[in-house]
């Protein structure tokens, strides 16, 4: 994120309050990564060299504004990019705005980051996964290339890509929908357990993945997904009798029909690097589903 802000807001609450919203660690990670890594550069410096960032927040302090307000433009510079300017009178106007809008800036950034991950998958798709996926759930998912479909059943599907580095995985499964009490956090993840240890398994006889819940506790949150009501689950898995976890995020929403449940996952396995970016990356993928009309 590119900050444009005078040094001495910068060192002082302004840059303390920034750092400590947009820095906060990413929730569902071993290691601590924090959400954004900054750049920061006073107005008189933001020149055109810097206006192609894809995240760009300004902070402008002026005695003449009369009252604080909130600027926010996408796509001025580049595409993607989303930018958030606030305009206060003082410092104190500043923190007050911002504290009560941070939570907004938040998810616009995040889109803005998806989006830009999503272009660049949109331009080398793997239609045979897509029709896969289109044949066995109604619905399409922008799967790029570099992935290949380890399992698939009626209701279970495992695509994975393998480079040596690390691994990138989506699981997508779909199951009978009772009642709002299936939407409970500890239902929807122990179904995730009956899953992956039905279809995933490690690398030796008697190993499985599963939810590594001793460790850090999955978080759930109900969101808005592509418009329609979810429950967002992040958390650690690892395999059971065996050395291996990473990262996992999940989300679980009602079909078109009323009828399923659907549960789009991802997880990383990156044991030598950091996490945070691979992670964003099949995020995106989950976020390019598309219901495929009959």
């Amino acid at each position: 994120m590119l900050v444009v802000v005078e040094r001495q807001q910068w060192n002082g609450l302004i840059g303390e309050s920034i750092r400590d919203f947009f820095g906060q660690d990413m929730e569902g990670l071993p290691q601590a990564e924090p959400l954004f890594n900054f750049y920061t550069i006073p107005e008189s410096d933001f020149s055109s060299m810097f206006q192609s960032h894809r995240n760009i927040f300004m902070v402008s302090i002026k005695p003449e504004y009369l009252r604080p307000y909130i600027e926010t433009k996408r796509d001025l510079w580049a595409r993607p990019q989303r930018i958030v300017k606030i305009n206060a009178s003082s410092d104190t106007a500043f923190l007050r705005l911002f504290d009560e809008h941070k939570n907004t800036f938040l998810r616009l950034y995040e889109q803005a980051e998806r989006e830009r991950i999503q272009r660049a998958y949109r331009s080398v798709p793997d239609h045979q996964i897509r029709n896969q996926v289109v044949e066995n759930f109604g619905f399409s998912l922008v799967i790029p290339s570099g992935f290949f479909v380890a399992k698939k059943t009626p209701d279970f599907m495992w695509i994975r890509r393998e480079p040596l580095e690390f691994s990138q995985a989506i699981l997508i499964y779909t199951y009978d929908y009772k009642d709002t009490a299936d939407f409970n956090p500890n239902r929807l993840m122990a179904m995730r357990n009956i899953m992956t240890q039905k279809h995933v398994p490690g690398t030796f006889d008697g190993t499985y993945m599963t939810i590594a819940s001793d460790f850090i506790r999955p978080v759930s949150q109900h969101i808005d997904f592509n418009g329609r009501f979810a429950v967002e689950t992040r958390g650690l898995w690892e395999v059971k009798n065996d050395f291996m976890g990473g990262p996992f995020i999940n989300y679980s929403f009602v079909d078109e029909t009323g009828t399923k449940i659907i549960a789009l996952d991802a997880y990383v396995f990156a044991p030598r690097d950091r996490k945070r970016d691979l992670v964003r990356q099949v995020e995106a993928i989950l976020y390019t589903y598309e219901p495929v009309n009959n």
